[in-house]
Order: C-alpha cells, then structure tokens, then sequence
C-alpha cells in the first residue's frame, strides 16, 4: 500500500465521521473503491463519528450552555415554546422518535448533530449508538449504490460529449 493511498483512506475515514452522505460515501465512489473497501471505510468512519460525539456530547452542550450565557444571556425564563426553533427535527423526533433521527442524521444532519441531539432527548447511548449504526450501515450501501451509478452515467455521458 502507498502513502497517497493511506492518506485517502484516512481521509474517507475521519470526512464520514463528520459528513457522511455528502462527503465520505462519494470520496470512496470517486476514488474507485470496490464496494465492500468503500463501505468498510466509510461505515467504520461514521460509526466512529456517532461514537465518540455521543460521548463527549454531554461536555459540549454544557459548554455550549455557559458559553451563551456568558455572551448572550436570557432576558426572559424559558417555556415550551421557545424551543420551537426547528420544526422538521421535533415532527421528526415525535413521530418516528429515535428511530426517524438516525434515519435522517447521515443524510440530512451531519453525523456530530443528529447524535449529539439524540443523546440529548434520548440518554441511554448504547440504544443511540446502536441505531446510529444501524442507520449509517444501511444508508451507507444505499448511497453507494446510488453515486456509483450516477457517476458512471455522468462519467459516460460527459465522456461521450467532448
């Protein structure tokens, strides 16, 4: 193995703990990795992602919290209401509840948010962290297929243009 190759695969690797769905999956697709390669890769990476932000998820939102306090503080106490802000995540969260956020976290949140916000609303981990991958595998096969498909039929139709 050489080290440009080392190196993409770090890439993949640490991008999918991150941005999974638009950033580790078509890396490996447009790198040509074959697909158990591609899917090793970027699973191991987004599930290492879900991981260790719900670990340290705790200690970023308390420190988010003093944080704006520090700098913004509340001039009015909180009800139920101010927590509306975004209505796609709670009709999410009470209609399919944990389930409906690891099917979204990989491609509509990133890996750090959609885990860190369901640690928050749902405290056990190892349940977040095991639908997390459930999750992440499958969306992981699925998007492989689908970018290895549109990028051969990119890749021919721009091939055949020029």
């Amino acid at each position: 193995m050489i080290w440009h190759e080392i190196k993409q695969i770090v890439g993949i690797f640490t991008l999918s703990t991150v941005k999974f769905g638009f950033g580790g999956v078509p890396w490996a697709v447009f790198a040509h990795y074959p697909f158990f390669k591609g899917v090793t890769i970027t699973t191991a990476g987004g599930v290492t992602g879900s991981i260790l932000f719900a670990n340290i998820s705790e200690w970023v939102l308390d420190g988010w919290g003093k944080f704006r306090e520090k700098y913004w503080p509340r001039k009015r106490a909180l009800t139920p209401k101010s927590f509306e802000g975004n209505k796609f995540f709670h009709k999410v969260r009470n209609k399919w509840g944990l389930a409906g956020i690891a099917i979204f976290t990989p491609i509509i949140l990133s890996i750090p948010i959609g885990t860190m916000l369901a640690v928050r609303f749902y405290p056990d981990k190892q349940k977040v962290i095991s639908y997390m991958l459930i999750s992440i595998a499958a969306w992981d096969i699925v998007l492989y297929f689908l970018y290895n498909h549109f990028y051969n039929v990119l890749y021919h139709y721009f091939h055949h243009a020029a």
